[in-house]
C-alpha cells in the first residue's frame, strides 16, 4: 500500500477529540493513518477532510486535489451528515436533498475509482446521535429521521453495487452510543452531540482498520 487518501467531514478529523484531550492528531484519519504505517512504513498520508464539508465540498474542494495514480491506495469517505445537519428544523428544505446527496456521493465513488484504478473505498454511512429515537435535545427530529435512514440505506447499496468498495457502517456502529447512555459513555464529544469524540474516533478507526485487515485475509 502506497497511500492513504482521507476525504469528507468532521467524523474524520482531528479538532472535536483534540478538543476533548488537549491531544493532536488523534482524530478517526490520523490514528488509521498510523496503524496503516505500521504494515506500510512508506505509505504517504493526505487527510484533506474538513470541518463541516458537505458531499458538495467534497466534491467540489476535495476530489480535485487527488492525483491520478495506479498505486495501491486506500481512501476513506465520511459524507452526508452536514447536508443534511445544514436542513435541521429548515422551514423550506429542497425537495430534492437526499437526492442530491446521493447523486454527489455517487459521483464522489466513481470518481475516486476512476482517478485512482488501484484503490480500496472504505465508504462510512451517518451516524444517530439520537440512538434511533428520532429526539435530540428535546425536539423531534421529524423528517430529518427519515433523511438519514433514506441516505444510509442508499449507502449501503452503493457500497455494494461498487467493486473495491466496502461498507464502514459508522451508523451501526455508533448506535447505543448517543442520548441513551450517560454523557461519560457517549462516543460524541460534549460540546456538540453531532461531533464525535476521541473514543469515537477510536471506534472509527478499528471499523476501518478491520476492514482493511478482513480484506487482507
Amino acid at each position: 500500500m502506497k497511500l492513504y487518501i482521507a476525504l469528507g467531514d468532521s467524523i474524520s478529523i482531528d479538532r472535536y477529540p483534540e478538543l476533548e484531550t488537549g491531544m493532536p492528531d488523534i482524530g478517526a484519519a490520523s490514528l488509521f493513518s498510523r496503524d496503516l504505517r505500521a504494515r506500510y512504513p512508506d505509505l504517504a498520508f493526505r487527510n484533506l477532510t474538513a470541518d463541516g464539508a458537505t458531499t458538495e465540498h467534497v466534491l467540489r474542494d476535495q476530489l480535485p486535489r487527488i492525483q491520478d495514480t495506479s498505486d495501491p491506495a486506500i481512501v476513506t469517505i465520511t459524507a452526508g451528515g452536514n447536508d443534511m445537519l445544514m436542513n435541521l428544523g429548515a422551514t423550506h428544505p429542497p425537495d430534492n436533498l437526499v437526492e442530491g446527496m446521493m447523486e454527489r456521493l455517487t459521483r464522489i465513488v466513481d470518481e475516486v475509482l476512476r482517478t485512482l484504478p488501484n484503490a480500496l473505498v472504505l465508504l462510512g454511512t451517518v451516524y444517530d446521535p439520537s440512538d434511533n429515537t428520532g429526539t435530540l435535545d428535546g425536539r423531534s427530529l421529524g423528517r430529518e429521521a427519515e433523511w438519514l435512514a433514506r441516505f444510509n440505506a442508499f449507502v449501503r447499496d452503493l457500497a455494494a453495487n461498487r467493486q473495491n468498495v466496502l461498507l464502514a457502517d459508522i451508523h451501526a456502529l455508533f448506535m447505543g452510543h448517543g442520548v441513551t447512555v450517560p454523557e461519560q459513555h457517549r462516543w460524541y464529544w460534549s460540546g456538540l452531540i453531532f461531533e464525535p469524540n476521541a473514543e469515537g474516533a477510536r471506534q472509527v478507526r478499528s471499523l476501518w482498520m478491520g476492514l482493511v485487515e478482513g480484506r487482507a485475509n
